[in-house]
Parts: C-alpha cells; sequence; structure tokens
C-alpha cells in the first residue's frame, strides 16, 4: 500500500479527522465511543465527486475482501461527509461480520440517527440488539418497524419470536393478537399462539386457538389430531376419542387417524383395538413408507413392547412389504427384525432384496455374508463376497469372507490369494493382521506348506503371543510332524492353563506329551480332555487308547479303539489297531 493512502484516526465531535501519518490498516478501528452524529452537510460538486469515488472503492475493496482498504476508504468518505448515514451502515456491516459487536453498535445507531426511517439501517440495528442480547432494544426497533412498515408481516413474527425467547409470552401473544387483527385468522399465527398458552399453563386458551382453526377448516384432519392431543395431555380421553371420531367422518381411510387411535387406545391399555387400528394405518398407500418406517422403529425400541407379539410385529412388517414392494427401508428393517430373531433364512431373503434395488449400501453386504457363514452356506458366501468385492475391493472383510469361504469348500489356492489381496487393504491394523495371518498359515498347513504355515503363525504370536487358536494349532500341527516337541509343549501348556476345561486344548496338550513320551501326563489330561466334553471323538477316543497302550494297559486301550470304532471316522490306523489289539510298530512313528 502507498504511504499516502495510510491514515491515522482521531475521534472528534461530529465525525472523524483524518491524519497524514501513515499507519498499518490492521490497527485501525474507526468505530467512536458514543457516534455524536453530526447534522447534514451540504456538499460542493467537487466532494460529492470525491465522496462518490471513495464510497465506490470503498465497496468494491470489501467484496474483494481487502476489508482494511475498505474500512480506510470509507473513513476517507466520513473525511468528507461527517454526516453521512450510509457510510456508518456499511462500516457496522464490517464489523458486526468480524463480530465487534460493540463497534457495530455505536455505528448502526448513528446511521439510524440519520435516517430514522431507513428499513435497512433499523433491520440492521435490530440484529445487532439480538446478537448483543439486547431484547428489550431489538423489540423497540421492530415496534418502530411496525409503525412505518404497517405491510411488513414478518415484522410481527419476528418481534413476537424474540419477546418468547426471553419468556415473555403474553407480550408475544399481544404482538400475534394484532397481527391477527389486521389480517384475520391465519394458521401459523393460531398455532404458535397455541403453544405460548401452553407454556403459560392456560390450556383453555390453547383448546380455543385449535378450535378457532378447526372452525376456519373443518375438513382438515390435522386440527383434530391436535386437540385430540391437548385432550390426551390433559388426561380427558373422552374427548380426545370425539375428535378421532370427527376425523373418521372426514376421510374414513385417513391413515394419519389410526395412528392417532392406535395411540389412544395403546394409553388406554385396549392393545388389541391399538393393533387393529395401526394395521389399517399401514394399509394406507397414502401414508409415507418412512412414516411407517418411523413408526415400526419407535415401536421395536419401546422397552413395552412385549405386549406386542412377534408375529404381530411381524405381520405388520408383511404389511409394509406388500404395501411398498420395492422400499429397500422396509426390507432393510424386516432382515433386522428377523436377524435379532435368529431367522436367518428369512433375514437373508430381505437382505437379498436390498441388494436388488441398492448395491452400494456395504452393510448389507456384511449383513448378507454375516448369515451365509452362520448357515455354512460356504458356496453363496464365496459367491457373495466375490461380487461384493466388485464394489468395495478395498474393503478387507470381503478378503476374509471370501478366503473363509474357499478354504472351507478345499480351494486352499483361492483362498491364499483372498487373504494376500486383503492385506494390502489393512493398514496398521493389528487386529485385521492377525486374523489374516492366522486364516493363511492354517490354509498353508492344508497345502502342505508348512514352512509358510509357521511363519505366519509365528507373525500372530509376535502380536499376541496368547492367541490360544494359533497356539492350540501350531502346537498339534508340529507334534503331528514330530518337530520342535519342546515348543510345541510350551504353546499347549498356554493353552490349557489359559482355558483348563477346553477339550480340544486339553487333547492336544495331551497328544504332545504323549509324543514326548510323557505318558502318565499324556494320560490325566487326556482324560480332562473326554471328561470335559470329547468322549464323542473317535479322534480323541483313539488317542486316549493308544496312551493306554504305552502305559502297558492292552486290554483297555482296546476297549477304547473299539469305542472309536463305533463313534466315527479315526485314523487310518484304527482298524489295523482293533484287529491286532496293538499300535503297528512299523508305522508308529506316522500315526496321528
Amino acid at each position: 500500500m502507498k504511504a499516502g493512502s495510510r491514515f491515522i484516526i482521531a475521534m472528534l465531535t461530529g465525525g472523524f479527522l483524518l491524519s497524514g501519518t501513515p499507519v498499518m490498516a490492521k490497527n485501525m478501528n474507526f468505530a467512536p465511543k458514543k457516534d455524536k452524529v453530526q447534522k447534514e452537510v451540504i456538499l460542493t460538486e467537487q466532494q460529492k465527486l470525491e465522496f462518490d469515488f471513495a464510497f465506490a472503492e470503498a465497496t468494491k475493496a470489501v467484496l474483494l475482501g481487502e476489508v482494511e482498504k475498505g474500512i480506510s476508504l470509507y473513513a476517507s468518505c466520513i473525511k468528507i461527509d461527517p454526516s453521512s448515514a450510509v457510510v456508518r451502515y456499511e462500516l457496522a456491516n464490517i464489523y458486526l461480520s468480524q463480530g465487534n459487536l460493540n463497534s457495530a453498535l455505536e455505528l448502526s445507531r448513528g446511521a439510524v440517527k440519520l435516517r430514522p426511517q431507513n428499513l435497512w439501517y433499523q433491520i440492521q440495528l435490530a440484529n445487532i440488539y439480538q446478537k448483543k442480547s439486547m431484547i428489550d432494544q431489538a423489540c423497540k426497533v421492530y415496534s418502530d418497524l411496525i409503525e412505518m412498515n404497517p405491510d411488513r408481516n414478518d415484522f410481527y413474527y419476528l418481534q413476537a419470536s424474540l419477546l418468547a425467547s426471553v419468556e415473555k409470552f403474553e407480550e408475544a401473544i399481544e404482538v400475534y393478537n394484532r397481527l391477527e387483527k389486521k389480517i384475520g385468522l391465519q394458521e401459523g399465527v393460531s398455532l404458535e399462539k397455541e403453544r405460548l398458552y401452553i407454556k403459560l399453563g392456560n390450556k383453555k386458551m390453547a383448546y380455543a386457538e385449535v378450535q378457532n382453526l378447526i372452525k376456519k377448516y373443518p375438513y382438515r384432519a390435522d386440527f383434530y389430531g391436535m386437540l385430540a392431543d391437548l385432550y390426551l395431555a390433559d388426561n380427558q380421553e373422552d374427548k380426545a376419542f370425539k375428535q378421532y371420531q370427527e376425523i373418521l367422518k372426514i376421510d374414513p381411510n385417513n391413515g394419519l387417524v389410526h395412528f392417532y387411535l392406535s395411540d389412544f387406545y395403546r394409553k388406554k391399555g385396549e392393545i388389541e383395538k391399538s393393533n387393529e387400528s395401526l394395521a389399517k394405518a399401514f394399509e394406507q398407500k397414502e401414508v409415507e413408507s418412512d412414516q411407517k418406517i418411523q413408526y415400526l422403529i419407535a415401536l421395536l425400541m419401546n422397552p413395552d413392547n412385549e405386549k406386542l407379539s412377534d408375529d404381530y410385529l411381524k405381520s405388520l412388517l408383511d404389511i409394509l412389504v406388500k404395501v411398498h414392494p420395492g422400499n429397500v427401508r422396509v426390507h432393510a428393517l424386516y432382515a433386522d427384525f428377523l436377524r435379532k430373531r435368529d431367522d436367518n433364512e428369512g433375514a437373508k431373503y430381505h437382505l437379498e432384496k436390498v441388494l436388488e434395488e441398492e448395491k452400494s449400501n456395504y452393510v448389507v453386504w456384511e449383513e448378507l455374508l454375516l448369515i451365509h457363514n452362520q448357515l455354512l452356506d460356504f458356496d453363496s458366501m464365496l459367491t457373495v463376497s466375490s461380487e461384493a468385492l466388485q464394489y468395495f475391493p478395498a474393503q478387507p472383510l470381503l478378503y476374509i469372507f471370501k478366503g473363509v469361504a474357499a478354504a472351507q469348500k478345499e480351494d486352499y489356492k483361492t483362498a491364499i490369494d483372498a487373504f494376500e489381496s486383503g492385506m494390502n487393504y489393512i493398514g496398521d491394523n493389528v487386529k485385521l493382521r492377525v486374523q489374516f495371518k492366522t486364516y493363511m498359515g492354517d490354509a498353508y498347513y492344508q497345502i502342505g506348506d508348512s514352512k509358510k504355515a509357521f511363519k505366519a503363525y509365528d507373525e500372530v504370536l509376535l502380536f499376541e503371543p496368547n492367541n490360544v487358536i494359533v497356539l492350540n494349532n501350531y502346537s498339534y500341527y508340529l507334534s503331528v510332524k514330530g518337530e520342535k516337541l519342546e515348543k510345541a509343549k510350551d504353546m499347549s501348556s498356554i493353552c490349557v492353563k489359559l482355558e483348563p476345561e477346553n477339550s480340544t486344548y486339553l487333547d492336544t496338550h495331551a497328544w504332545v506329551l504323549y509324543q514326548l513320551g510323557k505318558y502318565e501326563e499324556a494320560r490325566v489330561f487326556m482324560e480332562k480332555a473326554i471328561k470335559f466334553g470329547n468322549e464323542e471323538s473317535a479322534v480323541v477316543v483313539e488317542h486316549y487308547g493308544d496312551i493306554l497302550f504305552r502305559l502297558g494297559n492292552n486290554e483297555k486301550a482296546l476297549q477304547e479303539w473299539k469305542k472309536a470304532m463305533e463313534i466315527g471316522e479315526g485314523s487310518k490306523y484304527l482298524a489295523e489297531k482293533v484287529k491286532t489289539g496293538a499300535i503297528p510298530e512299523q508305522i508308529q512313528k506316522d500315526e496321528n
């Protein structure tokens, strides 16, 4: 900025004085502490030209965001014409936008004093008063505005709203009464008055306002409903019921009145009538589906909804599906309802309906995949997860669903590809990394790549050293291979310590001990495994027989092997053990 365009502003009586000494514009504040407005100045033609030019440049600067420059230029206007109202108005707007309410107020007062008939100056002053919570002063301005502009109904609303905001309800009602006297009975005015009478506790006048609306609009069902609500709030149920009957006379198929009646009967404890009315409301196509959905959600979330049977709630959902068959929110709500009641087949149907219309909802895909997983429908789980990945390729859980489904179908290559691809999207999420590595370890072991499997397990245990699933699988696989048996024992020991009654972990630990030749210890843990739930496992019972045989109890061992044969499929050597009554020595190293 050139030196000649910088000014120091000093307050003098009658306005601002400019000094030629330059200062930074950002330090300037031209708002007076008390604006002693000077009488109107008569300008020469030259002064008018200078004023108009400076004012135009100031306005342009503000519009371009050069606010400090604009303030300086407006100051030059004040020097030319200390009695300018418009400059005070523009400066007040600037300070108002900056949050400098005190400066804005003084300038705005000055503008109004100079031009009291100017509508915009008065509105600006009222706005500043309101922001400073000077409600009485703001209301006084609106009174002046109403007097000067009797056709501006909005000023009545604004004044009444301000009075109501400081709980001057009776004064606000009086403002509305004056407006009503001018424009006649209007819905908006009557409803505002009704609201204020309720706050005052004046029920009689609140009733009167709604009754007046009913007289003027006798075919407006919503007004009868409002009056019914007032009666219900005042425990005048019979009067409320009469209003509902009036609505039915106007429109027998009015879905909204059936909502009213449902609530009415429910509050009276007449559940059957309430349910009938609600069903009628749901059957009306004219009632928007969103309103029905919100109403039903409120019922489902109500702690008293035990009075509503699942069959009844399901019937309402059936009505919604029939009346609004393509509405995805209806199907989503139905699916959620069925999921919470363990009807996975039904929930699956409705989630599939949602996806027919809306592929972009990731949550629906995930819910559907969870259902397929619970139903052990791995064919569908593989198909759906593959399709979902086309829309959400960066969602790591979808890769887990796909990988697990493929692994269950013994398609381990597809499973490993899915897990490795999903690893690219987990970021720093340790929980997901552990989950992926666990599944990858299992898949690698199934294809015979124990090196990669054990590497994956080791990585999991770096993050979660007490991950019992990995500890159990890792130790068991080592025992089967006869490798690092002490490491296997340490891992299986952690499992049984953390979950001493888990039959699977007890069986693994017993088998590791068996492989180490610690037969007596193995017997103790294997008997615990059988006690805590593995007595129906052919593999466990066979292992118990093997341990007994090593301890010299051949007769008991044979009994356990026979029992394993009766239970189901054991090892490939089980039949020979039963036949010979002994563990085949030549294949002992290969047995599992």
